[in-house]
């Protein structure tokens, strides 16, 4: 009977208490939106994960780049964090054309997170 309370109160806590080894920065959303053609020139681009980034005083592991079709970067700067969202400044305005944006983050479990998409400006 010991042995069967044992094994339940463990997985009880295993369900109540989730390892944070699966918890990392998923991206949740970004401006401008993945592969959308805007009108107008942005200034910026941010994106928002569902976890806090990793900022170390003093240092930033987090970056973003915005190249446009030729590879020339637009972006300036190095990229602000606050809580879950990063942004950088674009020189402005862009012209039309698309533009692809790669981005590092390290979360808040210490995991880097890193990808790219694009947007259009029309």
């Amino acid at each position: 009977m010991r042995i069967l309370l044992a094994i339940s109160a463990l997985i009880s806590l295993s369900i109540l208490n989730p390892s944070s080894a699966q918890a990392h920065a998923a991206l949740v959303s970004t401006f401008p939106t993945k592969a959308a053609i805007v009108p107008t020139s942005t200034n910026r681009v941010s994106m928002l994960f569902g976890e806090d980034i990793l900022v170390i005083k003093g240092k930033n592991p987090n970056s973003i780049s915005v190249t446009d079709s030729r590879g020339m970067k637009v972006s300036t700067g190095v990229a602000i964090v606050s809580g879950t969202k990063i942004s950088n400044a674009l020189t402005a305005p862009l012209t039309a054309g698309k533009y692809t944006v790669k981005y590092r983050v390290v979360s808040a479990d210490g995991h880097v997170v890193s990808g790219s998409y694009t947007f259009t400006v029309k």
